[in-house]
């Protein structure tokens, strides 16, 4: 792309939705950075610079991104919709509410693109309740609405609710038999269940192209060895087997030893008697510390305590700088939404235990 073109607004904020969604967010930044200096007061640009600051957990500049926006427009429903994300995000729950109702009140619950945005917002931050009112908004706007279904899917599931969320990820297949996030979640719903014949009847009709994590794949590949007694190297399961390795790469030797180096450094050992209080003499009161091992997908191994593992997988991750909290939580979120089994985050040992259970990694010991 050459800036000196003589691109309008609508060309600068296309290209930025492109690398938005492409999650590429610095570049999408930069640009849109680069085009608010030739259309300083275009909103749609302002409103794409505060998603994008949204994304990239810039709160504060986000917050002052859709205020620009609403000082031009004072009713622009994304805007709007944006400012109660972020102060969903800031903790300012009672405001988000009250813009997230006016939308309402300003007739936007018809909208059902914007009702499935703000209820997301919502299901993101566990508020249940509050997102179930507006995916059902959506639902009443748009019946047909694959999206609207799946979204109630797995706020039923969240709350624990496996009826309600076999039922509307049972709706969402049905209406669209494409959906792969809702053949994901509604096979992974009746293996729970222990229906793994229909389990494996909705995971298996995903395309091998559209797997978008390892998880599925894993269970594809282990409910057909059960259930068809297929050998390890079938040639069947070959297309999934080739799936893991790339949604799941075993890790380089390089790879392999800045994972060793980030566990020291994070108080991990590999083994007992490694630890400083070992090699300066434990006091004789000191509790043992109890050592494990997990292996994560890509073949990585951590040892410690379960607040050492899980610190040292947060460390690793796209998002270093969260809290151990947050980054349980954030995974936890993700792996329910992937298998349909709730994933404990509250402590790192529920959380290793149950990302085990859904066969997210392999405690060994």
């Amino acid at each position: 792309m050459n800036l000196s073109d003589p691109w309008n607004y609508e060309q600068f904020d296309a290209e930025a939705q492109r690398l938005y969604e492409a999650g590429d967010f610095d570049q999408a930044l930069g640009l849109l950075k680069e085009a608010l200096t030739r259309y300083p007061d275009s909103a749609e640009l302002l409103v794409s610079l505060g998603y994008t600051r949204l994304a990239r957990e810039e709160y504060a500049w986000a917050r002052a991104a859709f205020a620009g926006v609403l000082r031009l427009d004072p009713e622009h429903e994304e805007a709007l919709a944006g400012l109660g994300d972020v102060l969903l995000k800031l903790g300012d729950r009672a405001a988000a509410f009250q813009i997230f109702e006016g939308l309402i009140a300003m007739g936007y619950d018809q909208d059902v693109e914007l009702m499935l945005c703000v209820g997301r917002s919502l299901l993101r931050e566990g508020l249940l309740r509050r997102a179930e009112r507006y995916f059902r908004l959506a639902l009443a706007a748009d019946r047909e609405s694959p999206d609207a279904a799946l979204d109630l899917a797995f706020t039923f599931y969240r709350d624990g609710d496996t009826e309600g969320a076999l039922f509307w990820s049972r709706e969402a297949v049905r209406l669209d038999p494409r959906f792969a996030e809702a053949r994901a979640l509604y096979g992974n719903v009746l293996y729970e269940r222990g229906d793994f014949r229909g389990a494996l009847t909705q995971l298996a009709t995903i395309p091998v192209t559209d797997l978008a994590d390892p998880i599925v794949a894993w269970r594809v590949v282990d409910l057909k060895r059960r259930l068809q007694d297929l050998p390890a190297d079938a040639e069947e399961l070959q297309p999934y087997l080739l799936a893991l390795e790339e949604l799941a790469p075993e890790p380089s030797p390089e790879d392999r030893l800045l994972a060793e180096v980030e566990a020291r450094a994070n108080g991990l050992t590999a083994g007992p008697g490694t630890g400083q209080l070992d090699l300066f003499g434990r006091p004789p009161d000191a509790p043992a510390v109890e050592v494990h091992r997990v292996r994560a997908p890509n073949g990585v191994v951590y040892e410690g305590d379960w607040d050492g593992i899980v610190r040292a997988m947060r460390n690793g991750s796209e998002e270093p700088g969260v809290s151990l909290a947050d980054f349980m939580r954030n995974e936890a979120m993700r792996l329910q939404a992937l298998t349909g089994i709730a994933v404990s985050w509250q402590t790192a040992r529920a959380f290793l235990e149950d990302s085990a259970r859904v066969g997210a990694l392999e405690i060994e010991r």
